[in-house]
């Protein structure tokens, strides 16, 4: 779709030059490394709306969820955003997806096929159907997976084949390497149980690389490694050694060993959607017998002279944005009895402007934020926006706009470039309320700093 069909006088950017805007993104991106803040997670506001079947935080984890299963290749065109729709007159659920590029009609057929295992089992409860979810996500992201693993299977996409990075199974070395030093003599039993359960899942990641290539052993080989580790993950000792590793001090050594944890996180998340998927079917089975996917056609890339990269030279709009933008332009056309969602949930933290943008619409409260600020970033600029919306935008360029130029006051701060996902199981309390079965621990705050 065109992003760009509003006229001068009609533009968003009327009052303030979408050059100037992206002139000032890339300042503050050279006094920050392109950083301008810390990675956060924001509590979600209080769950005030009684006439609603899902909780905020339920809506919030559902529709991570759904997004996660939309990522299945690397890289930013694949970062995805969701929102749901309830309709509780008709018990049903649709599930609008956006991204940087189409969704595939091959991704679209196997999000059909997982969903409708979903309907078979917010029926029966039991039976096949989880193993079957599993297997289904497990081959739908097979090839993201083998990439996690960094494995000798994995075929590199073109932008990262000048990369060597050693396969995730030899950093276990540093992982078991570190515990000797974290525990007192007092602590030797703790030590071994932590030291066994690493041996563990290091020899199952180790032995995977002998498992032929594209074989139905591969797939299941897989599973059985998406699941220890969502046990490692989930495991108080593992918790416990990772919280000591991230308060001994930041050494390259226990920076390594905290990235390996959070890698194999990312591993185990393939286990922990599929049972937040299942758990929600149960608990709102009415939802998934009646569930609609829907596929926001992405907007055209547009050209761009002013970058902080010399090779970025195209401006994208973000799939948070696509979503937000969609919603505003649609809630007088709504269909009967469908609510608007409260929540966007994502494949990915959200980088700084996505950030910026949810905080300063207002409607949506962000979730997260990785702090990594990306200048190819924009707003579609609309012939059919109401003036209502296109005032809304204006104010919303403006206040991003003043927040980007204080923050470019500061004292110059070089931050490394953080992890744009992460997904939290270590730091995590058990929650059988949730349908995600755990909660992150949080602070009585309003945001939590992360370090990675």
């Amino acid at each position: 779709m065109n992003a760009r069909t509003a006229s001068p006088s009609q533009s968003i950017w009327r009052d303030l030059d979408e050059n100037t805007f992206r002139t000032h993104l890339i300042n503050l991106e050279e006094r920050t490394n392109a950083v301008p803040v810390d990675p956060q997670l924001f509590l979600l506001p209080t769950d005030t709306d009684s006439g609603r079947k899902f909780s905020i935080d339920d809506e919030q984890k559902l529709a991570d969820a759904f997004a996660f299963l939309v990522a299945v290749e690397q890289g930013a065109q694949s970062v995805a955003a969701v929102c749901l729709e309830e309709n509780l007159e008709e018990q049903s659920l649709v599930v609008c997806f956006a991204a940087i590029d189409t969704i595939d009609e091959y991704l679209q057929e196997s999000l059909g096929k997982i969903c409708g295992t979903l309907a078979v089992y917010s029926k029966s409860g039991h039976g096949s159907n989880d193993d079957e979810l599993f297997e289904l996500i497990i081959r739908l992201h097979h090839r993201r997976i083998l990439g996690r693993l960094r494995s000798s299977k994995w075929e590199k996409p073109t932008y990262l084949s000048r990369t060597h990075k050693k396969p995730l199974w030899e950093d276990f070395r540093n992982l078991l390497h570190r515990v000797q030093f974290l525990y007192t003599k007092k602590e030797k039993s703790q030590r071994k149980v932590v030291e066994t359960e690493i041996e563990y899942l290091a020899k199952l990641y180790e032995c995977f690389e002998t498992v032929p290539a594209q074989s139905d052993d591969e797939v299941s080989s897989i599973e059985s490694l998406v699941k220890a580790s969502y046990g490692l993950c989930t495991s108080n000792s593992i918790k416990d050694y990772a919280h000591r590793l991230e308060t001994v001090g930041p050494t390259p050594q226990l920076q390594s060993a905290v990235k390996t944890l959070r890698q194999i996180e990312k591993i185990a998340a393939y286990y922990r959607v599929a049972q937040t998927l299942l758990r929600a079917s149960q608990q709102y089975p009415y939802y998934f017998q009646h569930l609609e996917l829907k596929y926001l056609p992405p907007y055209a890339g547009i050209p761009t002279d002013i970058g902080y990269e010399e090779w970025a030279k195209t401006c994208h709009v973000h799939a948070e944005v696509q979503l937000v933008v969609y919603y505003d332009l649609r809630q007088k056309g709504m269909p009967v009895g469908n609510l608007l969602p409260r929540v966007i949930g994502t494949s990915k933290y959200l980088c700084y402007l996505c950030y910026l943008f949810l905080k300063s619409h207002g409607c949506y409260p962000p979730a997260n934020t990785h702090g990594r600020l990306y200048d190819q970033w924009t707003i579609p600029d609309l012939l059919d926006m109401e003036d209502g919306i296109r005032r809304k935008y204006r104010e919303i360029v403006r206040l991003m706009d003043e927040e980007v130029a204080e923050k470019a006051t500061e004292k110059p701060q070089w931050r490394s470039e953080p992890m744009t996902s992460r997904e939290n199981l270590l730091d995590a309390i058990e929650d059988n309320k949730s349908i995600a079965l755990w909660r992150r621990a949080t602070k009585s705050n309003s945001s939590t700093s992360l370090e990675f």
